[in-house]
C-alpha cells in the first residue's frame, strides 16, 4: 500500500502520544535515538486512520495526497473531470466558487459525490434484498476497510461489497456517463487514497485541506461565480457523510425493516468491530454502519477543520431538512425506479483479499521474560497500567516489547525504579560523604587548635629570645666596664713598678677575657637577629595556615549543611 502518512522525525519528542492514539498495535514503532526516545511509523500496519496526525502536537505527523500533481496536470492540459464529496459544503470556502475555478483551469466535467451516496444506498437496499445476507458491515470508510483487510481478515465475509458513494460516483461516471478522462476526487479523507489505489477508478485524491492550504499559501483568487454539477439534482445523498446518514437513507425507504447499528471514532468503532466477531450472528444487527471519524465525513481526516461540530451539525442539518421534509416524496422514488431500470447492481459491487501482514504471536513465557527485565516482580507492578508508554496496560506494553515495537527505556514505571535505584546509591554515598566530612570538619578542628598552641610556642619562644638578647646586651656593659677596670688596673700596675708586673699580667688577661666576652656577644646578637626573623616568617605562615583553615573550615561546613538538607528532602 502506498504510503500516506509522513513523518518527521527530527520533530519526534517520544511523547507517546501517537502511540495512544493509534488503533492499531505496531503501527508506531518506539526506538532511542541517541539519548532521544521517538516513535517511527510502521506503513505496513497503518491503515492511514490519520489519529496519530490530529494527536501529535509538535508537527512531526502529515500526510500526503495527490493535490499538487492534480493541479500540475490539470495546468498541463490533462483531460481531468472531477467529483466533490458533499463534505465541500461544510468546510472553510464556498464550495461552488472552488468548483468554479477548477473548471476555468480545465476541469472537464464536474459531479457531487451526493449523486454516489444515492447509487450507493440503492444499491445496499438491493443487495440485501436480494442476497439476504445475515449481516453486513459498511464500507465507505476506507480505514476501515485497511483495519479488516489489514488486521482482521476473519472480518471480510461481512463487509459490505457495495462501493462507497466515491467510488459508485466514479463508476457511474466511466461507465454510464461516458467520461473517459482521468478522474480527480475532492475528498475529506486521506485513506481514500488507498481504496482509489485498490479499485483502479480514481487517479487523483485531493483532500479538501491540501486544497484550501494550495489556495491559500498561492494567494489564490476565487472566482464570484458558483460552479453547478454537470447532473441532476442529487436526493437524500447529501446527508451520508453525517454519521448515521446511511442509516437515515435506509430508513427512508424502508423503514424500520432493517436493524442498522452504528459505531464512530477511533476510540470506539475498532473495539467494537472486535466484539462484532466475537457476537452470535442472531444478535448482529443487518447492517453495522462503521466510521473512522466520530463526526463522520465532515470532519474527516483530510478537512481544513476550521469549523467546530456544530457549525458543520447546523449545516448539515439544513440540507437534511430541505430532503427529509420534501413533499413531493414521489421525486426520490422515481429516482430508485430509474436506477432499477438503468443500473447494473454488479457494476458497483467489489471483492476483498486480505493483505498479508506479519501475525506476531507473543507467548506467555515471552512476556515473563520482559516484565522480568523490567522488574515488574509483583503483580502490582504488572497492572501498573499507566499509559505513558501509549499502551493501555503494562502487559500490552510488554507484548510489544517483545515483539520488537517498543524498547524498556520507554517504561516510565521501570525508568522510576531504576532513578529510584540511583538516587538510593546517591543518597547511601552521601551519607557516607557526609560521615567523612564530619570526621574532616574534627579534623580540621584538631588541626586548628594544635595551630594555635604552635603559634602560642612560637610566641614563647620569640619571648625568650628577647630575653637572651636583653642578657646579651647586659653581657655586652659588663665587658665594657671590666675593660676600663683591667685598663685602670694596668695603670696602677705600671706605677707600682716592679712590684706590679704580676699584676699587671693578671690586668691583661682581664682584658683578653673582656674582649672575648663582647666578640661572642657580637655573635649572639647576630645569630639572635636572624632567628628573630626567621620566627616572624613562621609566624606569617603559620597566620596563612590558620586563615587557610578557617576558611576550609568554613566552605566544608557549607557543603556539611547542604549534604545534610539533600539527605532530609530524601
Amino acid at each position: 500500500m502506498r504510503k500516506l502518512i509522513v513523518n518527521d522525525e527530527s520533530l519526534c519528542v517520544g511523547c507517546n502520544k501517537c502511540v495512544r492514539a493509534c488503533p492499531m498495535v505496531g503501527a508506531n514503532i518506539t526506538y532511542k535515538d541517541e539519548d532521544q526516545i521517538k516513535v517511527r511509523i510502521n506503513h505496513e500496519r497503518c491503515i492511514a486512520c490519520g489519529a496519530c496526525i490530529e494527536a501529535c502536537h509538535h508537527d512531526a505527523r502529515d500526510y500526503e495526497d495527490d493535490t499538487e500533481q492534480f493541479l500540475r496536470d490539470l495546468k498541463n492540459g490533462v483531460p481531468i473531470s472531477v467529483f466533490a464529496a458533499p463534505a465541500m459544503r461544510t468546510n472553510e470556502f464556498d464550495g461552488g466558487r472552488v468548483l468554479a475555478w477548477l473548471r476555468n483551469m480545465g476541469a472537464k466535467k464536474i459531479y457531487d459525490v451526493s449523486l454516489g451516496a444515492d447509487i450507493c444506498v440503492w444499491a445496499y437496499i438491493r443487495f440485501i434484498q436480494r442476497n439476504k445476507p445475515k449481516s453486513v458491515i459498511t464500507q465507505p470508510c476506507p480505514a476501515i476497510v485497511n483495519y479488516i483487510l489489514l488486521h482482521v481478515p476473519y472480518l471480510i465475509k461481512y463487509l459490505s461489497p457495495v462501493q462507497s458513494p466515491m467510488l459508485c460516483t466514479a463508476v457511474y461516471m466511466k461507465k454510464y456517463c461516458g467520461v473517459n478522462d482521468r478522474i480527480a476526487a475532492i475528498s475529506p479523507c486521506i485513506a481514500k487514497s488507498h481504496e482509489f489505489e485498490d479499485t483502479g477508478y480514481v487517479h487523483y485524491n485531493v483532500t479538501l485541506k491540501k486544497l484550501y492550504d494550495y489556495i491559500i499559501n498561492n494567494n489564490i483568487m476565487l472566482p464570484a461565480q458558483q460552479s453547478d454539477f454537470d447532473h441532476e439534482e442529487s436526493a437524500l445523498g447529501r446527508i451520508f457523510p453525517m454519521p448515521g446518514g446511511l442509516k437515515e437513507n435506509v430508513e427512508y425507504y424502508l423503514g424500520k425493516q432493517l436493524r442498522i447499528d452504528q459505531s464512530e471514532g477511533q476510540g470506539v468503532v475498532y473495539d467494537a468491530l472486535e466484539l462484532f466477531a466475537k457476537q452470535q450472528e442472531s444478535d448482529l444487527p443487518a447492517i453495522f454502519d462503521v466510521l473512522n471519524c466520530p463526526d463522520g465525513c465532515n470532519i474527516g481526516t483530510g478537512c481544513a477543520h476550521k469549523r467546530s461540530r456544530f457549525e458543520v451539525g447546523s449545516i448539515m442539518e439544513r440540507n437534511r431538512k430541505n430532503v427529509m421534509f420534501d413533499p413531493d416524496r414521489s421525486q426520490y422514488d422515481a429516482l430508485y425506479q430509474k436506477y432499477d431500470e438503468t443500473l447494473r447492481l454488479n457494476d458497483f459491487l467489489r471483492s476483498y483479499t486480505s493483505k498479508k501482514i506479519a501475525r506476531n504471536e507473543v507467548t506467555d513465557a515471552q512476556i515473563e521474560e520482559v516484565f522480568i527485565a523490567l522488574g515488574k516482580l509483583t503483580e502490582e507492578k504488572r497492572t501498573f497500567d499507566c499509559g505513558a508508554c501509549g499502551s493501555d496496560s503494562c502487559r500490552d506494553m510488554a507484548r510489544r516489547i517483545a515483539i520488537g515495537y517498543d524498547i524498556p527505556a520507554n517504561c516510565i514505571q521501570n525508568e522510576k525504579d531504576t532513578i529510584q535505584s540511583a538516587s538510593d546509591k546517591i543518597v547511601n554515598l552521601s551519607k557516607i560523604n557526609l560521615e567523612n566530612i564530619d570526621k574532616i570538619m574534627a579534623d580540621i578542628s584538631s588541626i586548628g587548635v594544635m595551630s594555635d598552641e604552635i603559634v602560642g610556642s612560637i610566641d614563647h619562644i620569640n619571648e625568650v629570645i628577647q630575653q637572651f638578647s636583653k642578657m646579651s646586651r647586659d653581657i655586652s656593659l659588663i665587658s665594657q666596664q671590666i675593660n676600663i677596670l683591667s685598663l685602670n688596673a694596668s695603670i696602677e700596675a705600671a706605677r707600682a713598678g716592679e712590684h706590679g708586673k704580676g699584676f699587671a699580667v693578671v690586668a691583661q688577661e682581664v682584658k683578653s677575657l673582656a674582649n672575648k666576652s663582647k666578640q661572642t656577644v657580637s655573635r649572639t646578637d647576630e645569630i639572635s637577629s636572624a632567628a628573630a626573623e626567621s620566627i616572624t616568617a613562621i609566624n606569617t605562615k603559620t597566620t596563612n595556615i590558620t586563615d587557610a583553615i578557617a576558611q576550609a573550615h568554613s566552605e566544608i561546613a557549607v557543603i556539611q549543611d547542604i549534604t545534610r538538607e539533600t539527605l532530609e528532602d530524601f
